[in-house]
């Protein structure tokens, strides 16, 4: 069975912990209660209330925008059990890098050029024509 308490970070749980426990250690004494107290204990707790929500709002990580990776390996593979081959991209520029115990060399990678593609039927021209074995 999943409780409320499921789903909250163990932060939460300790704050509301406290909270409940400063809530019982204020009520202790109190034997008649009037309404002022009551008025002032309410107004009390939704401040700490408010407190606590702040706080954790504040002590979030979560950003509001999102950046972009400035470096990323795009492959990585291993020549031997020390050295290694990878693949970096760094702000758009791709690097070879070849690395080991007690050395690392970069290389920028050359990007191909793009080669436009023959269209079919000025390949079919340059084709040779068949001859004739009969």
């Amino acid at each position: 069975m999943k409780t409320l308490l499921d789903f909250a970070s163990p932060r939460t749980k300790v704050l509301l912990a406290g909270g409940l426990l400063l809530g019982l250690a204020a009520l202790a004494p109190l034997g008649g209660v009037s309404a002022t107290s009551v008025a002032r204990g309410l107004l009390g707790a939704l401040a700490l209330t408010g407190l606590g929500w702040w706080l954790m709002r504040r002590g979030r990580a979560e950003s509001r925008f999102t950046l972009s990776e400035r470096m990323r390996v795009v492959s990585r593979t291993g020549l031997s059990q020390r050295c290694g081959l990878a693949l970096v991209e760094v702000e758009g520029s791709r690097y070879l890098v070849a690395f080991g115990d007690s050395f690392a060399e970069i290389h920028r990678a050359r990007v191909p050029k793009r080669v436009k593609p023959r269209s079919r039927r000025r390949a079919m021209t340059h084709l040779p024509a068949k001859e004739d074995l009969s």
